[in-house]
């Protein structure tokens, strides 16, 4: 998970310094809970700017104990994707849940981590379809000095020496934007991307310092090792998203989302 971690721009290079970013991710983080089979699950939302979070979870069991189950690192993506049919898992003593499902109307798979399972509650897992926001925080990426085909796969089908989780994923794609930021707490650089896969557009998340290769420009191939996490967006998440009609859609367009499920 330490790895995870560099790609927001944390070195949490020791036992001791992990378990002081999660004490400190408790103290200051945005307080919200779950209650779950009997027990409460208390998620701390620790907001650094710029999108970055980081986020801890302690679990209160039946008889009152609290303790420590895990602390994560985290990006808002700022684009919305649309996940139908879904199955959700969660872990709760160890404070973990995942998403496994399929980007809306494809074959896509998507397999996430859930960073607000406490934030949203539950029901906002009750619609057919969940609203989410994804990005994959990078490992390590490259930009290609040639163009090469679009890939998405499970990292322990492409690398599976380098698979540490499941929901772990070996991209390729085209750049469509990017944008430089910096971590304000430790002042490292990064870049957000946004990437056509061919069968999906995703954001990522690099450390400057884990970026390989060319240049990073608009056209350009990349391919990354990524750790995919991702927010599920609730009604008033998804109204203040709104930014009005989009003009450059056609009506059909609008209609062929209405659909029978059967």
């Amino acid at each position: 998970m330490e790895e995870t971690f560099e790609a927001i721009g944390l070195e949490v290079p020791s036992e001791k310094d992990f378990n002081h970013l999660a004490e400190r991710a408790g103290d200051q983080g945005e307080a919200t809970q779950l209650w779950r089979r009997g027990a409460v699950l208390h998620g701390r939302c620790w907001k650094l700017g710029e999108g970055l979070e980081v986020w801890t979870v302690l679990y209160e069991s039946g008889t009152g104990e609290i303790f420590y189950a895990d602390c994560r690192p985290g990006f808002r993506a700022r684009y919305a994707q649309r996940i139908s049919p879904w199955a959700l898992t969660e872990y709760d003593e160890e404070g973990e849940a995942i998403v496994h499902g399929y980007c809306d109307g494809t074959e896509t798979e998507v397999l996430f981590e859930l960073q607000n399972l406490t934030e949203v509650g539950p029901e906002s897992f009750r619609a057919q379809e969940l609203h989410v926001g994804l990005c994959g925080l990078a490992y390590r990426a490259r930009v290609c000095q040639r163009e090469e085909h679009p890939r998405w796969q499970p990292l322990e089908v492409r690398h599976p020496s380098r698979a540490a989780h499941e929901n772990d994923w070996s991209l390729c794609g085209r750049v469509l934007s990017f944008k430089p930021l910096r971590n304000p707490l430790s002042g490292s650089d990064l870049s957000w991307v946004y990437l056509d896969l061919g069968a999906l557009k995703l954001e990522i998340l690099v450390n400057q310092r884990m970026l390989r290769g060319g240049e990073l420009q608009i056209g350009a191939t990349l391919t990354a090792d990524i750790w995919l996490q991702g927010h599920v967006l609730d009604g008033r998440a998804l109204l203040s998203r709104y930014e009005g009609l989009d003009r450059s859609t056609t009506r059909a367009a609008h209609w062929s989302h209405l659909k029978r499920r059967n």
